[in-house]
């Protein structure tokens, strides 16, 4: 499993985590060893890219829905 794809599982799991996510995504990235190639998919949000990325050829995708804080 890819460092990408671990961080998405512990995005799933872990809810600090996932709201230091929603305040700082890119940071919280660039903490937990997410290489810049694997941010500027994300933050780009190409579907393809990110699978491709995180190792996730089978359409096991994560989506992660946030709402933008004020």
């Amino acid at each position: 499993m890819s460092n990408l794809s671990q961080f998405f599982t512990q995005l799933g799991t872990d809810a600090a985590l996932l709201e230091a996510y929603q305040h700082d995504p890119i940071g919280v990235m660039q903490a937990n060893g997410i290489t810049e190639e694997e941010i500027e998919a994300v933050m780009s949000g190409d579907k393809a890219l990110i699978r491709q990325l995180a190792g996730d050829e089978e359409m096991n995708m994560f989506q992660i829905v946030t709402t933008p804080k004020p």
